[in-house]
């Protein structure tokens, strides 16, 4: 953005296509009120933001000032609130899947235990089968 002084007033020139986003108004409309009179466009072809303000309300940038301190802080709340929602979530999965590890620990202990249990089986059915082996024909029938 430039400014010109006329005597003490700074007047603020924007480009066409700055005018056009900061205004909201198409290029062809400005060109069209160009060539009607309705703004000024100097040597380089800037604008007036006066006239610019004058025929279409307040300038853009100042709006956004407010809206944009308005707007952040509810985007940051919102944001705060997704995280905060995100979080529990988080929490809650932690949880579950906590509940799960100490129930597969338990089903481990167990799977262990029964293990045991069935190699002492086994070892027991070996001996006692061994044992049969050794004794003759004599010893199984009568002893």
């Amino acid at each position: 953005m430039q400014g010109l002084t006329c005597g003490h007033i700074l007047m603020a020139r924007i480009s066409i296509n700055k005018a056009s986003q900061d205004f909201h108004i198409s290029r062809n409309t400005l060109y069209k009120h160009i060539k009607q009179g309705k703004i000024s466009k100097d040597a380089d072809g800037k604008l007036d933001t006066a006239d610019l303000v004058r025929l279409y309300g307040t300038h853009v940038s100042t709006q956004q000032e407010s809206t944009t301190v308005n707007s952040s802080k509810s985007d940051e709340i919102v944001q705060l609130e997704q995280l905060k929602s995100e979080n529990e979530q988080l929490k809650q999965h932690i949880a579950v899947s906590e509940m799960r590890i100490n129930e597969l620990k338990q089903q481990l202990e167990y799977v262990k235990q029964n293990e045991a249990w069935l190699k002492e089986q086994l070892d027991q059915k070996r001996i006692e089968h061994n044992d049969s082996k050794k004794k003759g024909l004599f010893n199984k029938l009568f002893g």
